[in-house]
């Protein structure tokens, strides 16, 4: 589509608004488009970036996958959200829920069924890749969600390099439902984050465990997609009702085919009495076993006990 003057200066406000650093942008293109921002805008301010950006998708004709994009990458800006929906009202990006006649997927938890209903936050934190194939991990998750029968009801949520303070503020701000964690485990249980200046800082199972018992309103599942986080998913079990973790070093490979078939899982349709993330839990172990890796046992649930 071409864009009138007044449609494009609202598009470039609406994405400076959402993506105020040039990282974020270009990690939203990468990962949403795999485009590289770059390549197709080179250096300058941001908002001279971003005015690239858009001619360059008006005249690729790519316009409409950037704005909707954009929007499921950050779906809480209510700028991006209101100039989609008047750029294209006929594609509309809010979030659907089930209807009357569909039946409703569950979370079985410690304490009640719940239904699923309402778009379901996927949070994911990444942090010191060191050769892990993390780039990969997210399209494989982002597409497994796309792909879904249901997947108008999960957004996904990136943030990566992520020091302590990040994850923090990430999770009360964001108030996931699912926390994806894609990095380092040490055979302490301790998982690798940033400090300041880029350097490794292990976090301890038990500080992972306070940081969720503030968070327990909200996160239903938490992933631990890191070597040797079997110790932390235990910990962070006492306050979350279902932490997965790893017992041991786990492969690139398998740790992908893992998160690739939980995803899947996690959007397919279900009855009124199946467990959501045991089910999920269950295909993502099948994904393994299926492409026949040796790694089958080491993907781990712990699940709250009901008080």
């Amino acid at each position: 589509m071409t864009l009138s003057g007044s449609q494009a200066e609202k598009l470039q406000n609406a994405l400076l608004d959402a993506f105020p650093g040039k990282s974020s942008l270009e990690q939203m293109l990468f990962y949403k488009l795999d485009k590289k921002l770059n390549e197709i805008a080179g250096e300058g301010s941001l908002k001279d970036i971003v005015s690239k950006l858009i001619k360059t998708a008006e005249a690729e004709g790519w316009t409409e996958d950037l704005v909707k994009r954009a929007h499921l990458h950050n779906p809480g800006n209510l700028n991006l959200k209101a100039v989609a929906e008047e750029l294209f009202p006929s594609n509309p990006t809010k979030p659907q829920t089930t209807s009357v006649d569909e039946p409703q997927s569950e979370v079985q938890t410690g304490v009640q069924t719940q239904p699923i209903t309402q778009q379901q936050k996927i949070l994911i934190l990444t942090a010191i890749p060191h050769g892990l194939r993390l780039d990969k991990e997210i399209r494989e998750i982002q597409a497994a969600i796309e792909r879904a029968a249901r997947r108008d009801l999960f957004a996904i949520l990136i943030r990566t390099a992520v020091r302590p303070q990040d994850i923090r503020r990430a999770i009360a701000e964001e108030e996931p439902q699912i926390v994806h964690f894609c990095g380092h485990g040490l055979e302490d249980g301790s998982l690798v984050l940033e400090d300041d200046g880029g350097n490794n800082k292990p976090v301890t199972s038990e500080a992972l465990a306070s940081l969720f018992r503030l968070n327990a309103d909200y996160v239903k599942c938490v992933l631990l997609n890191a070597c040797h986080s079997q110790k932390p998913a235990k910990a962070i079990s006492q306050y979350i009702d279902y932490v997965i973790g790893m017992n041991q070093p786990i492969q690139d490979k398998a740790a992908i085919e893992f998160a690739k078939g939980f995803y899947d899982g996690l959007g397919y349709k279900k009855s009124s009495n199946q467990d959501v993330f045991k089910r999920a839990f269950d295909e993502g172990m099948v994904a393994i076993e299926m492409e026949n890796l040796a790694q089958g046992l080491i993907p781990v649930l712990e699940q709250r006990k009901p008080h």
